[in-house]
């Protein structure tokens, strides 16, 4: 049986606002198609989990459109984009592109850890693409699992330094892995949200309030229990706290994104939640794990942005040498999805 941790402490983070940081947008957005076809139908679907990713090995953009996906050159995208600023008119993505798939709405787009291999995930449905083969322009996936029953798959991760290793989630809470072109696999149930280590060796599953250390081999070390009561106060007594996703950026911290939702399951706020180990990294259980909540994390938050359940909505880099956590909200997003654009960051000296 696996050991059950207590967090050491609970310590309310300090929100700090800074003006050391700015988005610089390139040119103007860029549409997916050249005409409407390219729609979303946000009254009826949500739109694509994870619709957009970057190789920066070859320079190539992997964007989701409504019926499949494009593989245009990141530089003459951005050329596009600065020629409609310009001129008022430009090339789309789809008239860009080097090979446009056609396989059906794509919900998530995930690039493996040496650019080689794009997983596109349609329905309960995996297709794996060699990115060489879609340089030639061959169109037809090299093999592709399935996992049980309708679900649809809403997250996929490729273990970060190991080859060819992933996990699925799917949207009834089954945790899925695999390897390569092997068959995958079913390996828990009831699952929120999941993120590997930084070495790949570790996984970290949260189900409801428990947070479980699992070895790469999804073996349960032990579990953490998750402490939610400061997210919340007597104006909003009556929320839960929903774990949307998991991110293990350091050894010694991992961040969870916490969705506050009401009676009429809206969803109110969103926060965030620092677990680190003052006494090496996570994976050592004799470590004693503190937590920092920040509560109202985004200040422009907008719950109609787009439609529910639409998550994951925290999006993350970490930037190692300066030591920068730097997070996104899908909510607060001002692009349409139908478009794309390229926004920067510009650090400023002061």
């Amino acid at each position: 049986m696996s050991t059950s941790i207590e967090l050491e402490e609970e310590i309310e983070g300090d929100q700090i606002g800074s003006k050391n940081y700015r988005f610089s947008k390139i040119g103007t957005p860029v549409p997916l198609k050249p005409d409407e076809s390219s729609s979303f139908d946000l009254e009826n679907q949500s739109p694509p989990l994870q619709p957009l990713v970057i190789s920066e090995r070859f320079r190539l953009l992997f964007i989701a459109h409504s019926d499949g996906f494009c593989v245009a050159r990141t530089k003459e995208v951005m050329a596009s984009a600065q020629e409609i600023k310009e001129k008022g008119s430009g090339p789309s993505i789809q008239e860009l592109s080097i090979v446009d798939v056609t396989i059906g709405k794509v919900s998530v787009l995930a690039l493996s850890g040496d650019d080689s291999l794009l997983a596109a995930c349609v329905g309960n449905k995996i297709h794996f693409f060699p990115v060489s083969a879609l340089l030639y322009k061959d169109q037809t996936p090299a093999f592709s699992h399935s996992v049980k029953d309708s679900s649809v798959i809403t997250d996929m991760q490729w273990a970060k330094k190991a080859e060819k290793v992933y996990v699925g989630l799917s949207s009834d809470g089954k945790l899925y892995s695999g390897v390569g072109q092997r068959p995958i696999k079913e390996v828990m149930d009831d699952v929120d949200a999941v993120g590997w280590s930084p070495d790949g060796e570790f996984v970290a599953v949260t189900r409801k309030n428990l947070i479980s250390i699992l070895s790469s081999k999804f073996e349960e070390k032990f579990s953490i229990s998750l402490a939610f009561k400061s997210l919340l106060d007597d104006s909003n007594a009556k929320c839960i706290i929903k774990v949307d996703a998991v991110r293990w950026i350091r050894p010694d911290c991992i961040i969870i994104g916490c969705l506050q939702v009401n009676d009429d399951d809206e969803e109110e706020n969103y926060a965030v939640q620092v677990i680190t180990s003052e006494n090496g990294g996570i994976t050592n259980p004799s470590a004693k794990p503190v937590v920092r909540s920040f509560r109202d994390v985004f200040l422009d938050f907008r719950y109609d942005a787009v439609p529910l359940c639409s998550g994951r909505h925290l999006f993350l880099s970490y930037l190692d040498q300066q030591y920068v956590l730097l997070h996104f909200y899908f909510m607060i997003a001002c692009l349409h999805p139908d478009l794309i654009a390229f926004c920067p960051l510009k650090f400023i000296e002061d």
